[in-house]
């Protein structure tokens, strides 16, 4: 019972969590950089000058108090617009990475990976939620590249 309960958790949170990237992904997309920081930038942790100035923006995703994701995009004129998304807690580990594409007419496709940071005690849901959301049509992992 108990494994039914977490797996369907797991399943919930790849969705959700997939639904989001692509809500960023569009974002990078289709809004300046002040439009973008204005949505999705954590209230009272709005980019300081230095991160202003490189159109970089970073911001907390928490799904639970043992479970949170941090973000950083980019959004400079002259390079390709991206965005790094990486798990805490129970999903330690976890690595999205999405490079959006100059052309219109190539799709986003987000890359997930497993990469626990030196020092780091992997997330007991991190491997099931990268394979839950390599699972997801358009997501492919390192090794698919």
């Amino acid at each position: 019972m108990f494994g039914r309960k977490r797996r369907t958790a797991i399943d919930q949170r790849a969705k959700l969590m997939g639904r989001m990237v692509m809500l960023l992904t569009d974002g990078l997309c289709t809004k300046s950089y002040d439009q973008f920081v204005e949505s999705y930038s954590n209230p009272g942790n709005e980019p300081d000058e230095t991160e202003r100035n490189a159109c970089i923006s970073r911001f907390a995703m928490r799904f639970s108090p043992t479970c949170w994701y941090e973000a950083t995009a980019s959004l400079y004129e002259k390079a390709q617009p991206w965005i790094l998304i990486e798990g805490g807690g129970d999903d330690c580990g976890v690595c999205i990475s999405v490079q959006v594409s100059g052309d219109a007419n190539v799709p986003s496709r987000p890359v997930v990976d497993l990469k626990v940071p030196r020092g780091a005690k992997r997330g007991h849901d991190s491997g099931a939620i990268v394979r839950a959301l390599r699972d997801i049509p358009g997501w492919r992992g390192v090794a698919a590249i």
